[in-house]
Order: structure tokens, then C-alpha cells, then sequence
């Protein structure tokens, strides 16, 4: 498949079609480039992106009798034919659902925005339903794409569809292209093994169908999705290839907590190597292993890992899969890039725990830590400090699961551990310890008001913070016996006559509050952080 040759567009193909190809469009002229598939001379508008199909391959001796073009080329000169995923882009474009961005550059590092991945989707679904793209541009281009994707459950909301598509994104949308029966589950994925994505996240469905179904392996040897990521169109060819073609699919099974049973299938070439042997372990050890595990050979001048690099995340270099009679553990912690694995390597962090801040009051929110290394089981002791003293946290009608790797937190506001930075201490069998970074979760914001002046036509609000965070120039709603009285700016936040950026829980402030309706806030009202659902109410007040 891996070939040289360029693609040489067809002069008398090009006349034949130009009363098509050229008519005017609009305020354009069409600009075609010939992306031929495996069918038929397959062209695009670089400018609107209308499809147009210039006529029927027809193959003898590897070769098209029309257009002299081989069965398979690769036409960009920025995919190199020892790219990870030149196969992926050659086949991709064949399919007819992806184009170059021009007739010889693809652009593989260039991110797929929403409106591409929409395109894409619809394409795929008429392939995959009709045998071919019927979908033309419109106004804008990628509407046509919308509608089509709508009127076929395909989207199910609106879009930035000039935005770069995440991971999670684009996901969900081409997990939904196809029908389910071209999702056939090949690969054991128990709920709850991707390890960030949470089974609450709105995309996590579709992650896991498409990790079941082959499509998506992750991308390190914990099969970490990474959904917040954007995606390049190099990742996006190798999962079109996957999900046109099931026989690109991908074997691996997450059941085994050791990742003892990742292995992939035949398909997957250049992937398939062997763990290197620990040559440091005596004969008897590895007499007994032999037992239980293939041979191993040593593979020079390669990385080893424990798990192929998923082609749709980066650069595609050769792996290792895991031998069953081993257990290996990451030197340090995945970042996504290729590791090199040992043997009994120290209790180390995989995953922070991360703060956040609440909208609105009765959230609840995870605290989570990963490890990896020293020795299991561990022990989790979440904690935080008054003053010097550390504080162990129970589980109590706010904190559940203290004692366990998540800490779930319900934003109250009685909640104690608001604004408390909170961190965690993990202890292996042998006493190891490490801790984690301190996180501070916030609920919204509210401050009881002191004391506030007037000059100079502003009005400044004087407390201390009771919860949450503010940031200069947020909208602001002024409470008075459980009724909005006024609502506002913040314009500029004040401590020691200095201006702050932000303020947070327990610290006392001054708000310089620009009042767009309601009266004239005073000591007793509390601030809090404006709701769209909040109404001015001053019927019972007395100026």
C-alpha cells in the first residue's frame, strides 16, 4: 500500500468536468482537487467544500485504465511514507470521506474543528448507508452537514462549529454516525476502566463504545482517553479507517487490573513486538515464569511499553505488548508520549486531584488520586490544615468516601471543607507514603456585608468573603431578607486600597459594586454572584 508515486490530475478528466467543476458557486469559482477512492475519481472544492464525482475507476494490473493512477497513492508530500499513519491517511482518503487540503498537502498536525467533524460524520453515515456522498455545500458550507446530521439523531445541539473539536467532542459525534450493529464489541471494557472518564461525564457512553467496538485503544498504555484534548487530522484518518473498515479494528481487553491481557491483533501491523526479558531477575525466577509466559526477546533501539500507542494520538513508534508473566509498572507518570518500563518502581502519583468552583450551591464534586508503583494495596487519607495542623477528613454528611481514592464532595454552604485546601496522603503496604497537591473546591460566591461607604457616586460594599470566588468585573446580586433588592458589576475589588484581580473565601474586601438596578445596598445585605434567575424585588422597601 505504502507507495511514491504522486497523483497526476487528469488534464482530460479536468475538461471533461469543467462546465461542472468551474460553474460559478455563489461568489467562488469551484477549485477541484482529485482525491480519488478506491471507486471513482472523487473531487472537492477547496473553497465550499461541494463533492463531485468525475467518473469510475477502472483496475488492471494495479493501475486505473482511465487515469493511470495506482490502486493505492499517496499523493501528500507531507505524509511521509514512514509516518505512523500513512496507511491511515492513504486509506481514509480512498474511502472518499476525507480529503487533502489540497491536491498534495493533507495537513496531519492541523485540529479538526466541529464543522469538519459534523461533515465527516454525515459523509460517513452515507457511505456507510447509501455507498456514497450526496451532501453538497450550502450556506455556510457545513449547514447542509448540520441538517443532515440532525434530522438523523447524528448532533443532538448546537455547536462553535469554528471551534477545535475535543476529544469528548468529536466522540460523541462520530460514535453516533454509523448504526449500532457497525459497533460489534470485540474488546472487553468493564465501566470504569478509562481511567479520566468519569462514568457521570455526558460523553463516557460513547467513549466506551468505541473502545468496545476496536475503534479507540487511548492514548498510553492505561488507555487514558484524554477527552479534554483536541484531536489532529492525522488521529481523525486512522479512526475514519477504523470505522469504514472493521478489519482495521483493534484488540485489547481492559478486564485484568494488571493490564496482563492488552494484546492486539494482526491488523494493527508494526505493533505486535515482545516485552524486553529482566535480565536482572536469577535463573529460577525466570525458569518459573517461563512457565506461565511466552518467550521473550529483546527488540533494539525501540521504547518499550506495555501497550500500543493508540495511531490516533501522535507519533506512531513500535511496541511492546505485555507478557502475561509480568507485571510492569511506568518509571514516571504517562504524559502520553512514549515510556520506557520497569520493574518494581517507587509508589508515585499517576493523577492529581483537581479543585473547582460551583455555580450553584448543592453540587457535588470528585476529588480523585491515581497511583501506581511501590506496593499494593494502598491506603488514601484525605486531610486538610488549621493553621499548622493537619486535619483528617470523615465521611460526614458532606464528605463521602473519605477514607477511599475519591472524595466526593457536596457543595453546601455548611460545608466546612469550602475553601479548605484539601490534599491526600497514600500509603502503600510497605509504608510508603506520598502526598498530592492541595486543591480548594469553592461554592458560589457570597459575602455578608460590614460596613460600606459612598463617594464619588460609588457605592463600596466592605466584608469578609464567606464562600466561593469573585473576579473583578463579574455580575454581582445584592440579597436582603431572601430577596434580590439590587443587581450590578463588580467593578474593582479592593484590599488595603490596592485592586485585586479576584478575592476568595476569608478574605475581607471591598467591592466597588456599579448598580444597574435596585436600590442602594447597606450593612446586613449579603453579595452573592448574579443568577440568571434572579428577579429585583423592592416592593416592600423604603427608600
Amino acid at each position: 500500500m505504502k507507495k511514491t508515486l504522486s497523483i497526476i490530475l487528469s488534464l482530460c478528466m479536468l475538461l471533461s468536468m469543467a462546465t461542472t467543476a468551474f460553474a460559478a458557486y455563489g461568489e467562488h469559482e469551484h477549485q477541484l482537487m482529485d482525491m480519488a477512492n478506491m471507486e471513482c475519481h472523487y473531487s472537492e472544492c477547496t473553497i465550499c467544500f461541494e463533492l463531485f464525482n468525475v467518473g469510475v475507476h477502472t483496475f488492471k494490473d494495479g493501475k486505473c485504465t482511465v487515469c493511470g493512477h495506482d490502486e493505492f497513492v499517496n499523493p501528500f508530500v507531507d505524509v511521509p511514507e514512514d509516518a505512523w499513519y500513512h496507511d491511515e491517511v492513504v486509506g481514509a482518503v480512498y474511502t472518499g470521506i476525507i480529503n487533502g487540503k489540497s491536491a498534495t498537502e493533507f495537513k496531519p498536525d492541523d485540529l479538526l474543528t466541529y464543522a469538519e467533524a459534523i461533515k465527516l460524520a454525515a459523509c460517513m453515515s452515507q457511505v456507510y448507508l447509501n455507498g456514497n456522498v450526496t451532501l453538497t455545500a450550502g450556506t455556510p458550507w457545513y449547514q447542509p452537514y448540520v441538517d443532515y446530521c440532525k434530522i438523523n439523531n447524528i448532533i443532538k445541539k448546537e455547536y462553535d462549529y469554528n471551534a477545535n473539536a475535543t476529544r469528548a467532542g468529536y466522540i460523541e459525534i462520530f460514535a453516533s454516525a454509523l448504526p449500532d450493529s457497525a459497533f460489534e464489541e470485540i474488546n472487553n471494557i468493564p465501566n470504569g476502566s478509562i481511567l479520566d472518564v468519569k462514568s457521570g461525564a455526558t460523553y463516557a457512553h460513547y467513549v466506551y463504545k468505541m473502545y468496545r467496538a476496536g475503534i479507540l485503544t487511548g492514548v498510553d498504555a492505561l488507555h487514558n482517553c484524554k477527552p479534554d484534548d483536541n484531536i489532529k487530522r492525522s488521529e481523525v484518518a486512522a479512526i475514519i479507517s477504523r470505522m469504514m473498515d472493521e478489519g482495521n479494528r483493534v484488540k485489547f481487553d481492559m478486564s485484568d487490573p494488571d493490564g496482563n491481557k492488552n494484546t492486539e491483533d494482526d491488523n494493527d501491523k508494526e505493533i505486535i513486538n515482545k516485552i524486553e526479558e529482566n535480565k536482572d531477575k536469577d535463573k529460577d525466577e525466570d525458569a518459573e515464569k517461563d512457565n506461565t509466559k511466552q518467550n521473550t526477546e529483546e527488540k533494539e533501539d525501540e521504547p518499550i511499553n506495555t501497550a500500543p500507542e493508540d495511531p490516533q494520538i501522535g507519533v506512531q513508534d513500535p511496541t511492546q505488548s505485555v507478557d502475561p508473566g509480568v507485571s510492569v509498572t511506568p518509571t514516571k507518570p504517562f504524559d502520553g508520549g512514549s515510556q520506557e518500563y520497569i520493574l518494581d518502581t517507587p509508589l508515585t502519583i499517576h493523577k492529581q486531584p483537581e479543585g473547582s468552583e460551583a455555580e450553584e450551591y448543592g453540587s457535588k464534586y470528585e476529588l480523585e488520586v491515581q497511583v501506581f508503583g511501590g506496593k499494593a494495596p494502598y491506603t488514601y487519607e484525605w486531610q486538610y490544615k488549621v493553621r499548622r495542623d493537619a486535619v483528617t477528613i470523615k465521611n460526614g454528611d458532606y464528605a463521602k468516601d473519605a477514607e477511599s481514592a475519591a472524595l466526593v464532595l457536596s457543595v453546601e454552604k455548611e460545608n466546612t471543607l469550602l475553601g479548605q485546601g484539601i490534599y491526600c496522603v497514600i500509603t502503600d503496604a510497605e509504608g510508603t507514603k506520598v502526598t498530592t497537591d492541595t486543591v480548594k473546591v469553592y461554592g458560589p460566591f457570597s459575602m455578608p456585608v460590614d460596613d460600606w461607604t459612598l463617594e464619588s457616586g460609588k457605592n463600596t460594599l466592605i466584608g469578609s468573603v464567606a464562600d466561593g470566588i469573585l473576579k473583578k468585573g463579574e455580575k454581582v446580586s445584592v440579597i436582603r431578607d431572601g430577596k434580590v433588592i439590587a443587581i450590578g458589576v463588580a467593578e474593582d475589588l479592593q484590599m488595603f486600597n490596592k485592586s485585586m484581580d479576584e478575592t476568595v473565601k476569608g478574605e475581607n474586601v471591598g467591592i466597588v459594586f456599579n448598580r444597574d438596578e435596585g436600590v442602594i445596598p447597606s450593612s446586613g445585605d449579603i453579595v452573592v454572584k448574579y443568577q440568571p434567575t434572579h428577579v429585583v424585588d423592592t416592593s416592600d422597601i423604603v427608600n
